[in-house]
């Protein structure tokens, strides 16, 4: 595991006492990466706080290493390059087709009128001859309208396509000359043009780069990526092409319309559907390769905000529930970490209102002694903020002797909730405190019979429900819950200084648990009925079944 470095001055003088991480970049990924070495501030002082972090900054630093040089291997797969396509036979007549309708569409509506014909036909007829001032500015006019279609301008391409740019300009001049005399029919020349061999913009190779920056949360193999990229591919795949340029609004409405069809719910479709390919294009738009967003504004009916019945909390039965089941003692086939994670995330979350997989990720060093109150440090990677959010512990958390699991977890130097150790190679989608998150909701389903109700969420629901009822500030409460503040401009200037959250803290009720007070409830197994074994054989049974029979199908097929 690497140590903690301080820069020095040439001299060999200190430069801070700040800790670094400096970490050699593998071969297989310096290609992606750019640089054959990472130095990345630890962000403390201390020595001790500075070996902590280092482990888990060190694999962060390989993940985004193993996803950038994921990306780059989509990316060459895609499109070699997605920027600017060579020119084959069929791409020169397309482009021809862009000029003759761009032209005519940027002038058609200052037709009419004898003075107008006779300048669309002079206009026309002034394509023929050259000076060489002209032709100097010709090759200009060329050269920039490849650049605008990403097409690389070389003198080879501006040759091969001089005479179709001019072609192109004549027709588009034949058009306005009849639309100047009250004919404005579609030209019949424009059903002879091609479509591009070579998209001018690449959706796919587009997405990819979208998922590279920081706009997306988690990068190439992130939850976001991971759900929006079957999307893509989907909407390719539908449309028949892969040039975002050509997808136009009515195309939008069609794809929203043919989603909807589909039995997809309408929200899924306006945060999904839509969502992947609108900020696709809102990226490329950033980046200055696309004019439009198409997808901009495309409303989809009947969404609903929020579903009562859907979106709340844990009513006081639930949660009594929950939190006395946390004090029982486990089964010995539990690990040691999935034990805390029942023990403790459930009364950090009711006491939060955090998010489960803020809480999961903890680390050591995210509990901090701030202006004398113990913290949760909400690091903002796995937040929805850009900067880390503190929230201060409830004293009946401090009480049942939190900071010393806390402290323990410290000594080994591992997680609070998951141990790196155990890791079986998964993608950044799917990272180990978010599948403790996900075991602690089947517990709450599975074992604890309660339904009806998110299993996680429903301790964020119900922390605002009962925040409410105290005199805990709004502001105050939005920032500890980590949910955009509605109080306008004035709620987001000054700090929220750490003794100001623990007083608003302090104002938040305590769960009354009498199993706390009462000896652990001892682990009891509940033995399964015959009916329920049988049951239970003839599932497994079914599930082996499954590859055989689709080996036997593949089989038949060839």
């Amino acid at each position: 595991m690497p140590t903690p470095v301080r820069k020095r001055n040439a001299d060999g003088t200190l430069k801070s006492d700040v800790w670094w991480l400096r970490k050699k970049v593998p071969l297989r990924y310096r290609g992606a990466v750019g640089k054959s070495e990472i130095w990345r501030s630890l962000g403390t002082t201390d020595r001790r706080t500075a070996n902590e972090r280092i482990a888990y900054l060190s694999a962060e630093m390989e993940r985004e290493w193993e996803r950038l040089a994921e990306a780059a291997r989509i990316r060459s797969t895609s499109s070699p390059d997605h920027r600017r396509p060579t020119l084959s036979h069929q791409d020169l007549h397309a482009l021809k087709g862009v000029v003759h309708i761009g032209t005519r569409d940027r002038n058609l509506p200052n037709t009419g009128g004898a003075l107008s014909a006779l300048r669309w036909a002079a206009a026309r007829s002034g394509l023929n001859e050259w000076t060489e001032d002209e032709e100097g500015a010709l090759d200009q006019s060329v050269r920039e309208f490849l650049e605008s279609e990403k097409v690389e301008p070389t003198d080879a391409n501006i040759e091969r396509f001089k005479p179709l740019y001019l072609d192109g300009r004549r027709r588009a001049f034949d058009d306005l000359l009849r639309a100047s005399r009250g004919d404005f029919s579609e030209s019949p020349l424009l059903k002879q043009y091609p479509a591009r061999t070579k998209p001018k913009v690449d959706m796919l190779a587009a997405f990819e780069r979208y998922c590279q920056s920081p706009s997306i949360k988690g990068g190439v193999n992130g939850p976001t990526a991971k759900r929006w990229r079957p999307v893509i591919n989907k909407f390719i795949n539908w449309i028949g092409h892969r040039d975002l340029a050509r997808v136009s609004p009515k195309d939008a409405i069609r794809w929203r319309d043919h989603v909807l069809a589909q039995g997809i719910a309408p929200k899924a479709v306006r945060d999904v559907w839509l969502a992947a390919p609108r900020s696709v294009a809102s990226f490329m738009i950033n980046a200055l390769e696309l004019d439009a967003n198409p997808f901009v504004g495309i409303k989809v009916a009947g969404v609903k905000n929020w579903k009562e019945d859907d979106e709340r909390g844990f009513d006081d039965a639930q949660a009594l529930k929950i939190l006395t089941a946390t004090v029982a003692t486990p089964s010995h086939l539990i690990s040691t970490e999935m034990r805390a994670a029942r023990r403790w995330v459930p009364w950090i979350c009711a006491y939060t209102g955090a998010r489960v997989n803020e809480i999961t990720s903890l680390l050591p060093a995210d509990i901090e002694q701030i202006m004398g109150h113990w913290c949760f440090v909400l690091r903002p990677e796995v937040t929805k903020a850009k900067r880390p959010r503190r929230v201060p512990i409830h004293l009946h958390l401090i009480e049942q002797d939190l900071l010393d699991y806390v402290e323990q977890r410290r000594r080994i130097d591992k997680p609070l909730f998951y141990d790196p150790s155990r890791a079986r190679g998964g993608k950044g989608a799917n990272p180990q405190w978010q599948k403790v998150g996900e075991r602690l909701a089947e517990w709450v389903r599975e074992s604890l019979k309660i339904t009806g109700v998110q299993p996680n969420h429903g301790w964020r629901h119900l922390w605002r429900e009962i925040a409410r009822g105290t005199r805990i500030k709004t502001e105050l409460a939005d920032y500890m819950v980590g949910h955009e503040g509605k109080s306008g401009t004035g709620a987001r200037y000054g700090k929220r200084k750490v003794p100001v959250l623990a007083k608003n803290m302090a104002m938040f009720p305590r769960f009354k648990v009498p199993a706390l007070d009462q000896p652990p409830m001892p682990h009891r197994r509940t033995r399964r009925t015959r009916t329920q074994i049988v049951a239970d054989r003839a599932a497994i049974e079914a599930r082996s079944a499954v590859p055989a029979l689709m080996a036997h199908a593949r089989g038949e097929g060839r």
